[in-house]
């Protein structure tokens, strides 16, 4: 039996209040970068911040939850194959979230009630079958963390330019980060028989794709500097938080396979994701 400490931090793990946290300040940098220095906190976005933040915490159960038969072969330790939350009880957080989602978007604008819908209903499906799809569980992974920036300039009151050359490099750093993924779960995939994009292509064309990528990704992260005029600052924080890091030690850890070293690109992509944030703040100061 589990106290109840633990069972609390168990049901914690299952939740990601530290994932749902780093997507609820994504929403509010939609915010900022749509209106720039004229942002403030408004009810609507704070609003906009606690229902992503909420849908992303159902999309870790909901996840769990699917993925509770295979965990038990690849990673045991996890809360549902290890017995400290139950999956009628990560089923019922399921529904007491989707339940908390459907109030709070009573009181926002159609549009937002209509991507909140849309995107409950596909975090749903890739964790009940997009997950275990070939590149389309990724790319709605991609589309989904994208979509925050979107959302939260709409609350602001208008998704600008910037907004969609940033969700598109989130879109493409995602995919990226994604396709990574699968080639450091390939053994375990492999023997759940799981057919994910590293299965089904080999780990050797996972990688390369990958690479290829995470190079648009970066591309496409120079483009604010040719949609709207951007502080210098902005390519500097660039240069220092995302690309050294990836050219330097991400990269360099997947031009051939080895496990250990996937892995270490695996966690340093989080790392680079947080960091990002800087360069990402500084769009929102106007070229003097």
């Amino acid at each position: 039996m589990y106290g109840r400490p633990l069972r609390l931090a168990a049901l914690l793990h299952v939740l990601r209040p530290h994932v749902a946290a780093q997507a609820a300040a994504y929403t509010f940098l939609g915010a900022y970068l749509s209106v720039g220095a004229r942002f403030t906190l408004t009810p609507l976005t704070a609003l906009a911040a606690m229902i992503v933040a909420v849908v992303v915490a159902f999309g870790f159960v909901i996840n769990d939850y699917a993925d509770a038969d295979i965990d038990r072969l690849t990673k045991p330790e996890r809360p549902i194959p290890s017995g400290a939350v139950s999956r009628p009880q990560a089923a019922a957080l399921a529904r007491l979230l989707v339940v908390l989602t459907a109030v709070l978007i009573l009181f926002t604008p159609i549009a937002l009630q209509a991507i909140t819908i849309l995107n409950l209903a596909l975090t749903a499906a890739y964790a009940l079958a997009l997950k275990r799809t070939v590149l389309i569980g990724n790319a709605t992974v991609a589309l989904l963390n994208a979509s925050i920036l979107v959302f939260g300039g709409l609350a602001a009151g208008g998704v600008s330019a910037v907004v969609w050359a940033v969700a598109g490099m989130s879109f493409l750093y995602t995919l990226a980060q994604e396709v990574l993924y699968t080639v450091d779960d390939v053994d375990g995939d492999a023997r759940a028989g799981i057919v994910t994009t590293a299965v089904y292509f080999g780990v050797e064309p996972a990688l390369r794709l990958f690479r290829v990528l995470i190079g648009l990704a970066l591309l496409c992260a120079a483009a604010p500097a040719v949609v709207a005029g951007v502080t210098p600052l902005y390519l500097a924080a660039l240069l220092v938080c995302v690309a050294l890091p990836v050219g330097l030690f991400i990269l360099p850890r997947t031009w051939r396979y080895e496990p250990r070293a996937v892995h270490r690109a695996c966690a340093a992509m989080k790392v680079v994701r947080v960091a990002s944030l800087a360069p990402l703040i500084l769009l929102g100061i106007p070229l003097r």
